[in-house]
Order: C-alpha cells, then sequence, then structure tokens
C-alpha cells in the first residue's frame, strides 16, 4: 500500500451492519420481512472506548436506542444513544459481531471513494486482536 493512502483513510474494512440477531429472529416468526444490511466502511479507532454504529444506518433498519449514554471527545461530553446491533466483515477472515448495545454516533458524512463510515469498531473488540499500523509500509494487519 502507500504510505499516503492509509494516513488519509485510515485503517478501515468493509463492514454490513444489520440487525441484532434476535431482531431477525422475531420478525422471522412474525412472517415480517427483515432488512436487508448496509454496507460501508468500519474504520478501526484505537481512541474510542466502545464501538459505534452510524446513528442513520441503524435507524433505517428500523432499531431503536435501548438506552442512553455519554461519550467524551474532543467537543466535550456528549450524550448519545445506545443500539444493539450486528457487524459483518466480507472479504475479510473476522468473525461476526453481535452487540448488545454500541455507541450511536453521526460518521456516515465521512467517506472514503464514496464509501460512507458506518462503523467505528473501538477497544472493547480491538482487546480481542492483534493490530499492527506500519505506517512506513502503508499497511495494517488486525487479527483475532
Amino acid at each position: 500500500m502507500n504510505p499516503e493512502i492509509l494516513q488519509m483513510s485510515g485503517p478501515i474494512l468493509s463492514v454490513e451492519v444489520s440487525i441484532p440477531s434476535a431482531l431477525a429472529s422475531a420478525l422471522t416468526k412474525e412472517n415480517k420481512p427483515t432488512p436487508s444490511p448496509t454496507g460501508g466502511w468500519a474504520l478501526i479507532d484505537t481512541g474510542a472506548t466502545r464501538s459505534c454504529v452510524d446513528d442513520d444506518v441503524i435507524r433505517k433498519l428500523g432499531v431503536n436506542p435501548i438506552g442512553a449514554g455519554e461519550v467524551h471527545n474532543s467537543g466535550g461530553k456528549q450524550s448519545v444513544n445506545l443500539f444493539p446491533a450486528h457487524f459483518r466483515f466480507p472479504g475479510a477472515p473476522l468473525p461476526e459481531i453481535e452487540f448488545t448495545s454500541a455507541i450511536g454516533v453521526s460518521i456516515s458524512a465521512q467517506k472514503v471513494n464514496n464509501q460512507p463510515i458506518i462503523a467505528l469498531l473501538g477497544r472493547d473488540i480491538l482487546k480481542n486482536c492483534v493490530f499492527i499500523y506500519n505506517g512506513t509500509l502503508g499497511m495494517y494487519t488486525l487479527s483475532i
């Protein structure tokens, strides 16, 4: 890879965000359609304590917030919604992740190659991984 490209895009991987498995099962039992997953990028974010999902993306899938919380970022303290969500990583040898509560944030306006960033993988996931960021070579490695 190119170091400048990695610097500009960050460590990203393809992700599909979908409704949580429990909601999918409930819809199936009621003979209701299950919404299709939404695709985009997941940014590996070592600064995020917890993983996040784009608030608009998860709401458009019909998932309601299950609670509220607070995050602290460069702008100070901010109230956020918490959502159950399911992440799948097409083309990557990573397992699917079922979140009982991911933080809802507004990030889809950030795009890489005209595809939105719709999720952040935080330290709640990274604590189970080996993550190597090699800026000199313009590449990263993530393994579980």
